[in-house]
C-alpha cells in the first residue's frame, strides 16, 4: 500500500485546511475527527467518510477498516501529526461530511446564542444528546460545532445528534411549535418550578453577555438556576446541563 512521506502531500495540505479554517470546512461541508473513538462512532451511527488517514505505525489496524468499508491512506507517522489538532495525536484522522440539516418544526430543541467557546458547545452538545434533545440549533456567534476542539469535547455526540449552524434565532423562534424558554442567570422562574415536558426551544446564552435582548423577547418564558452560593453565575454548559436534566427529570416523573 502507497504511504504518503511529504508533508506537501495535497491530501495533508487538504485536512490542514479543514482543521484550521472554519470558512474551507463549511464551504466544503467537511470536518475532521481524530481519533478511534469518534470515528467509530460516526461510522456505526450510518454515517461515512470521505478519507481515513492511519499512521505507519498503526498500519496492522487497515485490513479491519476496509472491513467497515473505507479504504485507509497509510501517512508517515510524522507526517501525520504534524496535522493533528492534538499534537503527537492517535495517529488517525477520518474527513467526514457534514449533515446539511433544516431547523426542525417540533421536538425539543437547545438553542445557543453566541456561545463562543468551542469546548462548551461540545459539551453541550454531548450533554443534549444524553438527554435525549432533538436538535441543537447555534445561532449567531456561536463557535463552529466542527472545530476539532467542539469534536472532541462532543465526544461523539455529532455523530446522532444534528446541528443546524447559524440558525437565525429570532426569526425562526416563530416557526416551532413549541413553547419558548429562555435560561437566565436571575429574576427568572425557578428552573425546578417551570414546565419544561412537551415541545420546548430551550435557549441558552454566551459565556459573557449572557443571552441577547432579542432572543429574550422571543422567549415564553423565562427560567432561573437558583444559587444560594456566593457564585454570580454557571458556565454555560453546566447550566444547560443543569436544565436539560431538569427536563429528564420531569419527564420521568409523569411517565
Amino acid at each position: 500500500m502507497e504511504v504518503i512521506r511529504s508533508r506537501r502531500n495535497a491530501l495533508l495540505l487538504r485536512v490542514r485546511q479543514l482543521l484550521e479554517r472554519p470558512r474551507e470546512r463549511h464551504a466544503a461541508s467537511l470536518a475532521v475527527m481524530e481519533g478511534e473513538h469518534l470515528v467509530s462512532d460516526w461510522l456505526a451511527a450510518g454515517h461515512h467518510a470521505e478519507h481515513l488517514l492511519l499512521a505507519v505505525s498503526r498500519a496492522s489496524e487497515a485490513g479491519a477498516w476496509r472491513e467497515r468499508g473505507i479504504v485507509p491512506q497509510l501517512v508517515d507517522d510524522d507526517c501525520l501529526a504534524s496535522i493533528s489538532p492534538a499534537g503527537a495525536g492517535p495517529g488517525l484522522l477520518a474527513v467526514v461530511p457534514i449533515p446539511d440539516t433544516a431547523p426542525a418544526r417540533s421536538g425539543l430543541i437547545l438553542a445557543l446564542d453566541a456561545v463562543q467557546d468551542p469546548g462548551n458547545v461540545g459539551t453541550l452538545l454531548r450533554s443534549a444528546a444524553a438527554c435525549g434533545v432533538d436538535q441543537l440549533w447555534l445561532g449567531p456567534g456561536c463557535a463552529d460545532a466542527w472545530s476539532w476542539k467542539a469534536l472532541r469535547a462532543g465526544q461523539g455526540a455529532h455523530a446522532v445528534l444534528p446541528v443546524c449552524q447559524g440558525v437565525d434565532l429570532v426569526n425562526v423562534l416563530p416557526s416551532h411549535d413549541g413553547r419558548k424558554i429562555a435560561l437566565v442567570p436571575r429574576h427568572g422562574v425557578p428552573l425546578h418550578e417551570a414546565d419544561l415536558r412537551g415541545d420546548i426551544v430551550l435557549l441558552l446564552g454566551g459565556e459573557g453577555a449572557g443571552l441577547g435582548a432579542a432572543a429574550q423577547g422571543a422567549a415564553d418564558l423565562q427560567v432561573t438556576i437558583p444559587m444560594p452560593g456566593r457564585t454570580e453565575s454557571l458556565n454555560v454548559a453546566v447550566a444547560g446541563a443543569i436544565a436539560m436534566y431538569e427536563r429528564v427529570r420531569q419527564s420521568l416523573t409523569s411517565a
